[in-house]
């Protein structure tokens, strides 16, 4: 039996399958990406992935635009997939290490929302393949990461099984099927696509009304400065007159003294 194609040579060969505009709360405001979904087919393998790219964060009202690592997603950040491999029947999750967060997202809930977008398809696709085990090295973690990675894959439908003093895991499952595939619906949401369309069609609403209502304002600052004009101009031959007034007054009382 042929051993399992690499990963990376798949994730050069997935072809895109669409994009999902998602809403995450993580620990304050709310923050706005794509999740990108590819695939790639071969006479051995079936692979599928996912990746988030961040957009922008909305703090007071103001959209922050996401840079570096948070936008791109590089060296697979932000990213979850899953490796069929036929000849075994078996389906592979990774990354092996668990799914690693770019600084805007660490700690946050999209992890497990990436992770549950490849158990649903493979659970869809190929629900009688066996979940292949795969290996972490915990050595190096403190003992609330080690329970917070238990936590994780025992909350997804994985068998999870620790090794050598707690020094490594195991987890894997009989059949895909078996697995859940679950996320906190409350902090990570997709955005259909028509509340994506009312939301534009509200700013461009909100947008026409402030327009109009800056146009109200020149307008009325307009008429105020014409009108400020005019009594000014008023004022102006009121107090020729006035002078002119006094002066003939003068003169004639100069006469009569």
């Amino acid at each position: 039996m042929p051993p399992p194609e690499p990963e990376a040579r798949l994730a050069g060969l997935a072809l895109p399958l669409g994009e999902t505009v998602v809403a995450v709360q993580g620990h304050g405001d709310p923050a706005y990406g794509t999740l990108k979904k590819s695939r790639a087919n071969t006479a051995q393998s079936d692979y599928f992935r996912v990746v988030f790219q961040g957009f922008a964060r909305v703090a007071a009202g103001q959209w922050q635009r996401f840079e570096g690592e948070d936008a791109a997603s590089p060296n697979n950040l932000n990213s979850a997939w899953a490796r069929v491999d036929h000849p075994s029947r078996s389906v592979a999750f990774g990354p092996k290490s668990g799914v690693a967060l770019s600084a805007a997202f660490a700690g946050g809930p999209l992890d497990a929302y990436l992770f549950a977008q490849v158990i649903a398809w493979a659970k869809t696709v190929y629900p009688d393949y066996r979940v292949a085990p795969g290996v972490l090295s915990t050595l190096s973690l403190p003992d609330e990461d080690k329970l917070r990675v238990n936590a994780f894959f025992a909350s997804q439908g994985f068998d999870f099984e620790w090794g050598d003093g707690q020094k490594s895991a195991h987890y894997g499952k009989d059949r895909a099927g078996r697995l859940l595939g679950v996320w906190d619906a409350e902090r990570v949401n997709e955005v259909p696509g028509a509340a994506l369309l009312d939301s534009l069609a509200q700013h461009d609403a909100y947008q026409h009304e402030l327009e109009h209502k800056l146009a109200e304002a020149d307008a009325s600052q307009s008429a105020l400065r014409r009108q400020i004009a005019r009594e000014r101009h008023t004022n102006q031959i009121m107090t020729g007159v006035t002078a002119f007034v006094l002066l003939v007054g003068l003169l004639v009382a100069l006469d009569l003294f």
